[in-house]
């Protein structure tokens, strides 16, 4: 596949403020889901290679979720949704009750459904500004430690590159106590789309 290009400064910032939107109308959509006022802020944009991404995680070895989310329309690709160990079972209690308690496939529907809602809310914003169709397929939830989530994805996308430029969101509570903090990884169309919007938006269109 095409090998994204290494963001610059200036295009970094321009990702990072389309990501700002989107985290923003993403907490609105998941506090209304939820039921509770939450907010999602953009963390860090940055541009690692593909090998440090478990490091993220804790290693190789750390639990994780995984969430690929494919896209098609005039641009096709996949967003992936990575959420750590540290915060699964904040989130989990916040989408299922305090209990945290729930048979494994409603569990792991909760969490595929939270990575629906954050890649449709992006997909909705990059479609506006760079208007382009852009729509979203069901999601594929894998969850292993982090080393085999990446490896089941790249297996079933094919890998993208080397380099990949990832997304980190951080999930706050209605006086910004941090709940836990997901990655985003677009592949290279989601990263153009980013781009395209960013430059659309500036050139007031």
């Amino acid at each position: 596949m095409e090998k994204p290009p290494l963001l610059s400064r200036e295009q970094a910032a321009a990702v990072r403020e389309i990501a700002t939107i989107v985290a923003d109308q993403a907490g609105n959509a998941l506090s209304r889901l939820l039921k509770i006022p939450v907010r999602i802020s953009t963390f860090e944009v940055v541009t690692i290679g593909y090998s440090e991404i478990p490091d993220m995680f804790g290693g190789l070895d750390a639990l994780a979720i995984g969430v690929l989310v494919p896209f098609q329309g005039d641009v096709e690709g996949n967003a992936l949704i990575l959420f750590p160990e540290e915060g699964i079972g904040e989130l989990e209690g916040i989408l299922l009750g305090s209990s945290g308690q729930a048979e494994t496939d409603l569990r792991l529907s909760a969490f595929a459904e939270t990575g629906n809602i954050l890649t449709g809310t992006l997909l909705t914003v990059l479609s506006s500004l760079s208007e382009k169709i852009v729509v979203s397929l069901p999601p594929l939830l894998v969850q292993d430690m982090a080393g085999a989530i990446l490896d089941t994805i790249m297996a079933e996308v094919g890998l993208w590159s080397d380099e990949v430029t990832t997304l980190v969101f951080q999930l706050t509570d209605s006086e910004g106590t941090g709940l836990v903090r997901f990655v985003l990884i677009p592949d290279v169309a989601g990263i153009e789309l980013f781009l395209e919007a960013a430059g659309r938006l500036r050139a007031g269109h």
